[in-house]
C-alpha cells in the first residue's frame, strides 16, 4: 500500500520539533513495515530533514525556491493587517492571505505528486496540512486520516478561519488526536470519526539512579522545549527556581530548546537570567542530538508549559526515570504527570517553586517518582502505537474504496 505523509506547514530542514520527529519516525516505520511511503514537506532550498530518514522513503520537496518570492512578502503584510478578523472563537470567515499564498505556491508540484505518487492514504500532520491538501481539490480518490499534535485549542487556532475549518474536518476520513481527552472538543466540531492514539514513548533501557547521582555532584534541573512564550513559558521555570536558588547553593537549572523562530524570546530569558543574579546557576542552552545523555545527567525534569499535545520531552525524561513537575491547569502535562505518583502539579508560581523544593530536598520521593514515571510511559511502547496506526490505516483503505 501506498502512503503519503504531508507535512507542508512544518519545518523539516530546520527545527528539531515534536511534530518533525514523529513525522521522520512515521515514514521510517511504515517504511520497514512494507509500505511504500512518501514524505512530503515544504522548504525553501535543498537542505535534508533535520532527523534521519530511511533512504527508502521517498522525499518530496514541495518548494524548493532558494528564496521566498515577493508575492509571500506581501501576503505576510496582508496576514498581520487582517489577524484580528481570525481571533477564536472562530467567528470569522477570512481565511489566511499568507497561507493562501503558499498553498497556491506549491499546489502545481503537490498536484503533479499526487497523480504521479497514486497513494492509497494521505496523512496531513495539521489542520493546515489537510487545508493545503484539499485547496482547490473538489475530490480525491484517496483516504485522508488528519494527525494532530496538540491539544485541540491550539490545533484550531492555527486554522485560516472558522468555514474552513470546519470544512477541512468533514472532509477527512478519520481525525485521530493524541488524548482521548481531546475527542469532545474536536467532536464539538466534526461528525467525522475520531480516534485517540498517542505518541510513541521510547523505552530507554538506562535510566537516572539516584544514588549514583548523588555521588557525581553538580544536581541540575532540566527542561527541553523550544523557547516559545506562549506554549513553553520557560520563564516561569527561572522565576520559581529563582526563589529557591539562595537555600539550595548547589542546584543548576539547564534548558535545552531551539531558538528558531524565537530567538527574542530566548534572548529575553538570558536577561531575565542576569536580572535574578542567576547567570552561573541557570544556563540557556541551545538544542542537542544527544538530548538522552543530557537527561541522565539531570535529577529533576520540569516543564513549565501552558498546554502541551503530547510532550515527547516530557515522556522520553519519565522514561528515563526522571521525577517530573508541571502546571496542573497544563492539558496533556495533567494527564502525564500524575500529581503525587510519578510527579508533582503546581497550581501557580509559587506553588511550583515549593514542589521544586520537595524534590531537591529528597532523593527518595525523587526515586520514588521517577520509578512511577518509568512504569506510566510502558503503554506508549513503539510496536502497540505503531499497529494501532497500521490497523487505523488499512481499515480507512479499506473503507474509502467500498
Amino acid at each position: 500500500m501506498k502512503l503519503l505523509l504531508l507535512l507542508y506547514n512544518g519545518r523539516l530542514t530546520r527545527t528539531v520539533g515534536g511534530g518533525e520527529k514523529v513525522f521522520c519516525e512515521f515514514a521510517n516505520e511504515f517504511v520497514r513495515r512494507g509500505w511504500e511511503v512518501g514524505a512530503a514537506y515544504d522548504a525553501f532550498g535543498d537542505a535534508p530533514p533535520v532527523f534521519p530518514v530511511d533512504p527508502r522513503v521517498r522525499l518530496f520537496n514541495l518548494n524548493g525556491l532558494k528564496r521566498p518570492p515577493l508575492s509571500l512578502g506581501a501576503a505576510k503584510v496582508l496576514r498581520e493587517a487582517t489577524r484580528p478578523l481570525r481571533r477564536p472563537p472562530f467567528l470569522s470567515f477570512c481565511p489566511n492571505p499568507y497561507e493562501v499564498a503558499r498553498r497556491r505556491l506549491v499546489r502545481p508540484k503537490l498536484d503533479a505528486l499526487l497523480n504521479e505518487f497514486r497513494p492509497d492514504v494521505v496523512v496531513p500532520f495539521s489542520v493546515e496540512d489537510a487545508e493545503t491538501l484539499f485547496y482547490r481539490r473538489p475530490s480525491n480518490n484517496f483516504a485522508t486520516v488528519l494527525t494532530t499534535h496538540n491539544a485541540p485549542d491550539d490545533v484550531f487556532r492555527r486554522a485560516s478561519s472558522a468555514r474552513l475549518l470546519k470544512t477541512t474536518l468533514e472532509r477527512c476520513d478519520v481525525v485521530q488526536t493524541l488524548l482521548p481527552s481531546f475527542v469532545p472538543a474536536i467532536r464539538a466540531l466534526t461528525s467525522t470519526e475520531i480516534v485517540a492514539i498517542p505518541n510513541v514513548v521510547p523505552q530507554f533501557a538506562e535510566r537516572v539512579d539516584v544514588e549514583r547521582r548523588e555521588h557525581e555532584g553538580s544536581p541540575r534541573v532540566i527542561c527541553v522545549a523550544r523557547f516559545d512564550k506562549r506554549q513553553k513559558r520557560q520563564r516561569l521555570l527561572i522565576e520559581a527556581f529563582a526563589k529557591i536558588a539562595p537555600r539550595r547553593p548547589d542546584w543548576n537549572v539547564f534548558f535545552f530548546g531551539d531558538p528558531y523562530p524565537n530567538a527574542r524570546y530566548r534572548d529575553q530569558l538570558v536577561s531575565l537570567v542576569a536580572q535574578r543574579k542567576l547567570e552561573n546557576r541557570v544556563f540557556i542552552l541551545s538544542s542537542t542530538p544527544r538530548i538522552k545523555d543530557e537527561l541522565l545527567k539531570s535529577d529533576i525534569f520540569a516543564l513549565p508549559s501552558a498546554y502541551e499535545g503530547f510532550s515527547l520531552a516530557l515522556t522520553e525524561a519519565q522514561s528515563l526515570g526522571l521525577p517530573t513537575l508541571g502546571f496542573a491547569d497544563a492539558p496533556s502535562v495533567n494527564e502525564l504527570i500524575v500529581d503525587g505518583e510519578n510527579g508533582f502539579l503546581a497550581a501557580d508560581v509559587d506553588d511550583f517553586a515549593q514542589k521544586l523544593d520537595a524534590l531537591i530536598e529528597s532523593k527518595e520521593l525523587r526515586a520514588r517518582f521517577g520509578a512511577a514515571a518509568r512504569k506510566s510511559v510502558e503503554p506508549y511502547e513503539a510496536t502497540r502505537v505503531w499497529n494501532r496506526w497500521e490497523s487505523l490505516l488499512v481499515e480507512t483503505i479499506e473503507k474509502k474504496r467500498r
